[in-house]
């Protein structure tokens, strides 16, 4: 069975992951599956490729208010471009897929899910088509009558896509995000600290932001020095390094009340989240999806509009994260969760509802398993 996983890194790597989740799912279950992991602009234009990523990331670090106001009008633009766009990408996807002549496509953007979908009616060979989406939320974008699977993290997207778009109920599955199987073995929190080598039994705020550099570890660090408790901290920059040593020059000159640790990439990030009592940052889907795996409660700051904004709102109204507007109210909102063990207790109760560490390999099995 051929596979072929399509994506996009033009708005950060959460996407790409979700596929090489997905990958990784499908080998553990399929293991005579061949997979193949691609980004589809590269091969519809990449010129398009690379100005849609400018476009993305100048307008979320600059304007981000502006990115907010275009994703709330998603049905107008998708009115406006996505019949035109389908049939673009599906011209010029037409030869690479030719080429691949895969059994199953599985996408994890929508950018080109419409091309995919005009390209099930035209291929020569059959193709069964999924995709897996790696928010909570969803857009018309995602929505096309061709698709076989929809993979979704929670029960609500589920009825979302049945009561607003009408999509067949047994279509959709709801799966969790798909996060690194990892996430499936899960660990108790002393021995992921025995595993790290953390010392002692201070709390652990876990703070990150990815490798887009949009999260202020400052701003979130300046907040938590004025906690009346002590705790430790460590900061994942992700593959920012530029943020990282910033970070570092910052605490060299800085008298810092709490032990901090810096951290760039990390490769065992369900260890760090497994060890920690809390999680600061924006609440990104990959992200989100794996606090849920390790039962790890999120403390959600200043969330970019759009998706990562749906993703606040979802998970304040299923009352699976907490929530500050501004720096001043960070260290007195830590000191209360973390000295209220009942209400991290029941917090964690309902995080244990939508966890959902083995998505991947569900995706996987769906996929690629008996045509029902």
């Amino acid at each position: 069975m051929k596979v072929l996983i399509l994506t996009e890194s033009i708005a950060g790597t959460g996407h790409y992951q979700a596929a090489k989740n997905v990958a990784k799912g499908i080998a553990a279950v399929y293991p005579h599956a061949q997979i193949e992991v691609d980004q589809s602009l590269t091969h519809v234009n990449p010129f398009l490729e690379r100005m849609t990523s400018k476009l993305y990331m100048g307008t979320i670090q600059h304007a981000a208010k502006l990115w907010g106001w275009a994703y709330q009008r998603e049905r107008e633009w998708s009115l406006l471009t996505k019949q035109a766009l389908r049939k673009y990408i599906a011209r010029k996807l037409q030869p690479y897929l030719e080429e691949r002549g895969p059994d199953v496509v599985v996408s994890t953007h929508a950018f080109c899910l419409g091309g995919l979908a005009e390209l099930k009616k035209k291929t020569s060979k059959p193709f069964r088509l999924g995709v897996a989406l790696t928010d909570y939320s969803v857009n018309p974008f995602w929505i096309h009558s061709e698709i076989d699977h929809y993979f979704v993290g929670a029960m609500e997207l589920k009825s979302r896509l049945i009561d607003q778009y009408g999509v067949s109920e047994k279509n959709i599955f709801v799966t969790g995000i798909p996060i690194d199987p990892c996430y499936s073995q899960r660990l108790d929190p002393i021995q992921a600290r025995v595993k790290l080598n953390l010392q002692g039994d201070l709390p652990l705020c876990l703070v990150m932001g990815g490798g887009l550099g949009l999260v202020p570890f400052i701003e979130i660090l300046k907040g938590l020095a004025e906690m009346d408790q002590k705790v430790k901290v460590c900061v994942i920059t992700g593959t920012n390094t530029k943020a990282k040593e910033q970070l570092e020059r910052w605490l060299e000159k800085t008298s810092y009340p709490h032990p901090v640790y810096v951290k760039e990439y990390v490769s065992n990030m369900d260890e760090w989240m497994s060890a920690a009592d809390l999680l600061i940052g924006k609440p990104g889907g990959l992200t989100v999806s794996e606090a849920l795996a390790c039962g790890l409660p999120l403390l959600i700051y200043k969330p970019i509009p759009g998706q990562e904004e749906r993703n606040s709102q979802f998970l304040m109204d299923s009352q699976l994260a907490l929530r500050v507007k501004s720096q001043a109210e960070l260290p007195q909102l830590v000191d209360r969760f973390l000295a209220d063990q009942q209400g991290a207790r029941l917090l964690k109760q309902q995080i244990a509802k939508y966890s959902m560490p083995d998505a991947a390999y569900q995706v996987g099995k769906i996929l690629c398993g008996p045509v029902e």
